[in-house]
């Protein structure tokens, strides 16, 4: 479960402002996405139960561990709990309730909101923390009700809590009372290049830059980058490192030396070191680059198309 999720006080949002913060939160994660729903004005004013959001990758995508083809349609679901009232386990209870059709009422899945869509993948998102039981009886028992959605998801209290945690920024918006303007704040830029090695041929590299644009300095170490990947399905980290008594070792960051603000440190990575990677499955799509301050604060970056097939073409470059 989310430990430090008490802080934040999702519950405390209400559901507008709840789905204002998701509404962000997935905007920046998957080009594409929108927020909206019926209503006179077609927007965060219509009923809390006819507000979707909705996604149409316009390339090959990961959607937390389900991957995602070009021209399909995901449908977000928004549903605020406050679950102080009558705990965790009865809230889980009452959000499976909708998504059970009986004689008095159908399901959330065969909502006039939701058919119109014809989504290829469905993905509930809520404040209530989400366990591996729920996670399953949700999934299993939405595909009773309905088989022709391909995938569905649940987007839990974890993974808001991890995803505000890297938006310093929607923290001091959205909690203002625990979290005043960010003083740590980082952005990364990535692209691609070819460092010119006087022992050998030349080096094609993911050049990841990162930048402190907040107030203080930042200390980042040698493993600091880090680049998610689906990996058969799941997600999972990747870290490379680097010792000093090498030549790409000696290229990257002093990690002795804080990063000033207004100033940025480059970090270099050979693509043909990803082809280690073939070893951890037989499907892998990298998804983004996640940097980590001394601190723990985690700033993201999602891969390009671009660079995600090149570290791709990388990774099966000997098959």
């Amino acid at each position: 479960m989310a430990k430090p999720a008490f802080i934040y006080a999702f519950d405390n949002l209400g559901a507008y402002r709840f789905i204002e913060l998701c509404g962000e939160l997935l905007g920046a994660r998957y080009n594409g996405f929108m927020l909206g729903g019926e209503g006179a004005d077609g927007g965060i004013d219509a009923e809390i139960d006819k507000v979707l959001g909705v996604w149409h990758p316009e390339h090959k995508d990961s959607l937390l561990t389900d991957i995602i083809q070009p021209g399909q349609t995901v449908v977000f679901q928004f549903k605020h709990k406050v679950s102080a009232r009558i705990g965790q386990a009865q809230t889980r209870t009452h959000l499976l309730n909708l998504y059970k059709c009986n004689q008095k009422k159908i399901c959330e899945l065969h909502s006039d909101l939701v058919q119109e869509k014809r989504p290829t993948s469905y993905v509930l998102v809520t404040n209530v923390e989400v366990n591996s039981q729920f996670r399953n009886t949700f999934i299993n028992q939405c595909k009773e009700e309905e088989p022709r959605i391909e995938h569905y998801q649940v987007i839990g209290l974890d993974e808001l809590v991890a995803w505000v945690e890297m938006q310093p920024k929607l923290r001091h918006l959205y909690f203002p009372t625990i979290f005043g303007p960010p003083r740590f704040d980082l952005r990364i830029n990535s692209s691609f290049g070819y460092l010119i090695n006087s022992d050998g041929p030349d080096v094609d590299c993911l050049i990841v830059e990162v930048l402190n644009v907040g107030t203080v300095p930042s200390f980042l170490n040698p493993s600091a980058v880090a680049f998610s990947c689906n990996v058969d399905g799941k997600i999972d980290p990747v870290k490379f490192f680097y010792r000093k008594d090498t030549w790409i070792g000696q290229l990257n960051p002093d990690p002795t030396k804080g990063l000033e603000p207004g100033r940025k440190q480059t970090y270099f990575f050979p693509l043909a070191d990803f082809s280690y990677l073939r070893e951890r499955g037989e499907s892998i799509f990298p998804i983004e680059i996640q940097v980590t301050d001394e601190i723990g604060n985690k700033y993201r970056e999602k891969i390009s198309d671009e660079i995600g097939d090149m570290i791709t073409k990388a990774i099966y470059a000997s098959d």
